[in-house]
């Protein structure tokens, strides 16, 4: 595996908007940037599309049969991955698209933390086994 290093550039930045727009309680931004770090991240493992551009529900199943193909990860954890995504997914939709402000669902204003360490920690993961497996 080497990861695409232009869309790991913009994994990176996507997850300091996040940072960002969480210490300044601006959730719906929060949740909408953290949802494209991981999917920019998912884009840095699998590369580029077979044709067109990666769809919502396209890119995850192609980053599974990458990292499990390659052994990156344990199938549990692929798994996990790949149902988080589907929920950030669906809160990057509502914070995006709805009416409503996510700034006032206290369980997501609580979890957003959580949500954007948990993309900070694959970011990690990735880029170590990537630099294990193409030493400079």
């Amino acid at each position: 595996m080497r990861l695409n290093e232009n869309f790991l550039l913009k994994a990176q930045r996507r997850l300091e908007t996040a940072k960002f727009a969480g210490k300044k309680n601006f959730v719906c931004s929060a949740v909408s940037n953290c949802y494209y770090a991981l999917f920019n991240l998912m884009q840095a493992v699998v590369g580029e599309p077979p044709g067109g551009s990666w769809t919502h529900g396209g890119l995850p199943k192609a980053f599974t049969r990458v990292v499990f193909k390659e052994r990156l990860l344990p199938k549990e954890a692929i798994k996990g991955i790949v149902k988080f995504s589907d929920k950030l997914y669906a809160l990057r939709k509502e914070a995006d698209y709805q009416e409503s402000v996510l700034e006032s669902s206290e369980e997501v204003r609580k979890e957003v933390a959580n949500y954007i360490s948990l993309v900070e920690e694959l970011l990690n993961q990735l880029k170590r086994l990537n630099d294990a497996k193409n030493p400079e």
